[in-house]
């Protein structure tokens, strides 16, 4: 999955966050229920180390409820951040005066607060966090430093290929609903076209406490959901915001401050999944950092190419993702597809055997922080299918990867891994 992380720190800034592989470490005392004001919360404890993950996650239409107001999600989760709570101090300023740090996570169909706090603030920002978004109160003060850092945001997405590409390859595989729209707009008229009423009305509508699912990594225990007093209790979590499928899915030609190739595939739904472990698999043994077949090649050679590919786990369907960027991307772009159409031939068995082993052991050293299993937690819990997060007990995930073989991963790659959507966006000057 790719996650886009609003980041704040001591200042407002934005980074691209990647779980890694999709997956979290399992812990042997999780445990799952209702939030006694609506929501459902999972909790990951690990008493071993000093701090704590908070993630508040939403099924959440990034382009608003009718798509025509695309950033309004990111709008409202920035604005109910730094908006004062009833102790006078934000969110925000809480996570920032006990040395933690907060993101804010918008995708086209769900939104994800992810804080990190030692584990005595724990409690605290609990408490915070739930009253920031089941009751949000958002102003004209707050709009504006959701602006600003939307504005950017948006300046430093457009010398981003990565990000870039992701958008507009989606525009094309998506003929409408939330995921056709960037949910970062980087027009200016955009962002500042959306009222403070807007806001407030779209926050107080998807921020509700039965649309959430509360995740608590680290070390973290079943005491600290007391400290919930807000949320309305009744009703339930809304249904999947999924997007339709253009007809055909065409290729585009777009400019852009830098230049890349993205290439897209159309994948299973995340309830298939053994596919969608399949197509994991596929990403790491082809495009996972100095290890990928297709990455250790790129960085023996001279060039500066690069390459970022990853299946993306959606409730449905999930898409396969490959970006390009630096010297030669025609030539990258090729090498891709041919070690793509390679795999169409099972692997033998003895090299299938160690890269499914590489595999498992690149989830489990990659999701060891308390960050990264409570972000898992909430993408597959808001995608529909909790139970796939590795990090749950008995969870499908791992036996999902044990299960594959050479002959069905070379027939997802058939199924899935034909022809690409592709997206070619080319360099031009900047106008500033």
């Amino acid at each position: 999955m790719t996650l886009r992380a609003l980041l704040f720190s001591a200042a407002l800034a934005a980074a691209w966050f990647l779980p890694a592989g999709n997956a979290v470490a399992e812990s042997a005392l999780q445990q799952t229920g209702a939030l006694p004001r609506g929501g459902t919360y999972v909790i990951d404890p690990d008493s071993t180390i000093a701090s704590a993950a908070i993630g508040l996650w939403f099924r959440v239409p990034g382009a608003g409820y009718d798509d025509s107001t695309p950033g309004i999600a990111d709008l409202a989760a920035t604005a109910a951040a730094v908006a004062p709570l009833a102790s006078g101090k934000s969110l925000f300023a809480l996570v920032h005066s006990v040395g933690g740090e907060l993101n804010v996570e918008v995708y086209p169909d769900i939104v994800g607060i992810a804080i990190v706090v030692p584990a005595s603030a724990a409690r605290r920002v609990v408490a915070a966090i739930t009253a920031a978004y089941y009751a949000p109160a958002v102003d004209d003060v707050a709009v504006k430093t959701a602006r600003a850092n939307a504005a950017v945001l948006g300046v430093q997405q457009r010398y981003e290929a990565d990000a870039t590409l992701h958008d507009l390859l989606f525009k094309q595989i998506f003929a409408d609903g939330p995921a056709h729209y960037a949910p970062l707009p980087i027009s200016v008229s955009q962002i500042t076209s959306i009222s403070t009423a807007q806001i407030s009305a779209f926050a107080k509508r998807a921020f509700r406490s039965e649309n959430s699912i509360l995740a608590l990594s680290g070390n973290v225990d079943a005491s600290s959901l007391t400290a919930v007093t807000d949320g309305g209790g009744a009703g339930r979590m809304d249904p999947p915001y999924d997007s339709t499928l253009a007809a055909v899915p065409t290729s585009a030609t777009a400019s852009g401050l830098v230049g890349g190739i993205g290439l897209a595939w159309i994948g299973p739904p995340i309830a298939d999944e053994k596919a969608s472990s399949a197509l994991d698999f596929i990403a790491d043994y082809l495009f996972r950092d100095e290890t990928g077949v297709v990455t250790r090649a790129l960085d023996q050679s001279a060039g500066d190419a690069s390459v970022v590919g990853q299946f993306i786990t959606l409730h449905n369907p999930g898409v396969m993702v490959v970006t390009i960027g630096g010297d030669h991307a025609d030539k990258v772009r090729d090498r891709i597809l041919g070690a793509l159409s390679a795999l169409r031939t099972p692997l033998d068995v003895q090299t299938f055997n160690a890269a499914r082993e590489a595999f498992l052991y690149h989830v489990a050293s990659d999701t060891q922080t308390p960050q990264e299993r409570a972000d898992n937690l909430g993408w597959y819990g808001v995608e529909g299918n909790l139970g796939y997060a590795p990090g749950i007990i008995d969870g499908t995930y791992g036996r999902s990867v044990r299960a594959l073989d050479p002959a069905y991963v070379a027939d997802v790659v058939k199924q899935y891994l034909a022809t690409p959507v592709v997206v070619n966006m080319q360099a031009k000057e900047s106008s500033q």
